[in-house]
């Protein structure tokens, strides 16, 4: 992996982490203005997003999410990365995180300060039978 894929990689983790702490400080850093999401089927402007987010974390969910086997496209200042996104999601404090899986794709465009996400696409997997 070379060092523009890690970098990549790394930005959609720290967006992740912000999310996930309910710390949404550091995502004016990592997001371009024009940031909007399709998440499982629903358009969201990055305001959206934060605003959804917040309101789970305040009625205790706790979500974790990494991302697996990313293939990644670079193509001057825009890159793509596509991958699957493992983690769980805990309903209530104290609840057993129930694992989950989502397929994603993320947009993102070099600036100035690095790497910042420009668009992400969500759907979460569908349950296999037997597991």
């Amino acid at each position: 992996m070379n060092t523009e894929t890690r970098e990549m990689i790394a930005t959609i983790e720290r967006v992740f982490a912000a999310f996930a702490n309910d710390d949404h400080g550091p995502l004016s850093d990592v997001l371009s203005e024009d940031f909007h999401a399709f998440e499982n089927g629903v358009p969201f402007t990055g305001h959206e997003l934060f605003g959804l987010m917040r309101k789970h974390y305040r009625e205790g969910r706790r979500y974790r999410w990494s991302v697996t086997s990313p293939q990644v496209e670079l193509n001057g200042n825009l890159g793509v990365v596509i991958y699957v996104n493992r983690g769980s999601i805990a309903e209530v404090p104290g609840a057993d995180p129930i694992p989950m899986s989502w397929l994603e794709t993320v947009v993102l465009r070099r600036h100035e300060s690095g790497w910042r996400l420009a668009f992400l696409h969500s759907t979460r997997t569908k349950a296999q039978s037997g597991t």
